[in-house]
């Protein structure tokens, strides 16, 4: 049989409170049998008591006493105490045995030791004189304190009689527990009920909005009702589901983009071999060139896919070894001057001297840092200027490729990384836009981060941050 989370909690709930309501029943019952029987012989002895504390404060020793309270023994009846707070009738009989004085064999069942445990007086099977166990003393006595000051114990050596009152007030006293008991064990029963379905609550929501996502409804919110274990649970599938619903936009608009750029460059080739074949057009240089360039234009983009791919499954292959920062950014410099100073574009480099080499693949942080340059100079006007600098930063080195361009707004900054994205999807210049997100992923492989600022009007800066 399959047992709902919901039912389980209730039934530790109850177990467990019921187990404890019982203990604490047994204990209570115990207890108040113990210390009710305890106050009887106090009351019963409790001439005794004021007749040894009245001795030992005149005397300042226990020499003696034992016929003191033979004497006080012989000369008083016994009888059961009163019950607590009760104005009961004398319970004397007439005919009741007087205790027989102590060292006949019939000594009273009590007995007064001093502080080192030796008896003073006689009672039950001790003598005068006799050391009385520890263990005894400490289960059956009860402390004679004279100014603050303990000078004897009281030994109570039989279990103490009680007559029908008060045996009557016990049962009482313990039905009065066994109506708590069941009273607490419904309340329980109802408490464990509503802990348990308040506790389940989180869980439930996050089931139903599970189901929900299997049925292809990805984006979904669950409460967080609590700051506790559970509540950590429900705020992790809440972005999961968020990531999940972000993802799945971003591969359908991938998917989209893929489709289209291939198909642009696909539809030009297709288009002009079609006409070449029915010699509507005669064939040139110029029509092959276009060709060429729209065939080169879909490798690009097919090796960006696969650098993407395995990036994505950890199988990028880094090349490493130990390069300087200022030989790599020259190069790059160097290779992009002619296009700079055609689009009228300044291109600087500014390196600190005596930088740590880093462990890079020098090939695939070319790539890297040419896009970023090759991106800038796409959105640098004329008479703007491109920085390249490198400089130890928090224990690493920092690459910063920084522009004068148009700048990239602040709602669009954050996705400038993801693929296929285009911060001006207007712009018609060829990109595929995938060059920033492969960036971001051969930088990652080199365990290093990448990140961009930049001001409407004022520019762009591309930071990379790599280990030394």
């Amino acid at each position: 049989m399959k047992l709902s989370l919901t039912l389980k909690l209730t039934l530790a709930f109850i177990f467990t409170s019921l187990i404890g309501i019982m203990l604490v029943g047994v204990i209570a019952r115990y207890v108040t049998a113990y210390e009710f029987d305890r106050l009887l012989r106090e009351r019963t002895n409790s001439q005794l008591l004021l007749t040894a504390k009245a001795y030992y404060q005149e005397k300042k020793s226990w020499v003696g006493f034992d016929e003191v309270a033979r004497r006080q023994a012989a000369s008083q009846p016994q009888q059961p105490p009163p019950l607590p707070g009760g104005n009961n009738p004398p319970r004397n009989n007439p005919n009741q045995q007087q205790p027989p004085p102590p060292g006949d064999g019939n000594a009273p069942p009590v007995v007064i030791v001093d502080r080192n445990g030796v008896a003073v007086t006689n009672g039950g099977q001790y003598r005068l004189g006799d050391r009385v166990p520890d263990s005894v003393i400490m289960q059956q006595g009860s402390a004679i304190e004279l100014n603050n000051e303990v000078i004897g114990t009281v030994v109570y050596l039989a279990t103490v009689e009680r007559d029908p009152r008060e045996q009557e007030y016990l049962a009482r006293t313990n039905r009065t527990l066994i109506y708590a008991t069941l009273i607490a064990a419904v309340i329980a029963l109802f408490v464990g009920v509503f802990l348990a379905r308040v506790l389940t609550k989180p869980l439930r929501d996050l089931t139903l909005a599970i189901r929900a996502m299997q049925s292809g409804e990805l984006k979904q919110e669950v409460r967080v009702r609590s700051n506790d274990e559970v509540g950590e649970l429900v705020g992790a599938f809440n972005k999961m589901s968020a990531d999940l619903a972000h993802l799945s936009q971003l591969r359908e608009q991938m998917t989209a983009d893929i489709a289209h750029d291939l198909r642009s460059p696909l539809t030009v080739i297709s288009g002009y071999l079609e006409i070449l074949r029915d010699g509507s057009l005669e064939p040139s240089p110029e029509r092959f060139d276009l060709m060429f360039k729209e065939a080169q234009r879909l490798q690009n983009l097919i090796e960006d896919l696969r650098t993407l791919s395995l990036a994505d499954a950890g199988e990028l292959k880094l090349y490493l070894a130990q390069h300087s920062s200022a030989e790599l950014l020259r190069s790059v410099a160097l290779g992009y001057e002619p296009l700079a100073k055609q689009k009228g574009v300044e291109l600087k480099v500014d390196v600190d001297e005596n930088l740590p080499t880093v462990s890079i693949d020098h090939g695939r942080m070319m790539q890297v840092v040419g896009n970023l340059v090759s991106n800038a100079l796409r959105y640098t006007p004329q008479g703007g200027v491109i920085t390249l600098k490198a400089t130890r930063e928090r224990g690493g080195v920092q690459w910063t490729i920084e522009d004068s361009g148009v700048g990239i707004p602040p709602e669009k900054l954050a996705n400038i990384f993801d693929r296929f994205y285009r911060a001006d999807a207007s712009r018609q210049d060829g990109g595929s836009g995938l060059g920033l997100a492969i960036v971001k992923s051969i930088v990652e492989a080199h365990r290093g981060t990448i990140r961009a600022m930049s001001e409407v009007g004022r520019g762009t800066m591309m930071m990379i941050q790599l280990p030394a």
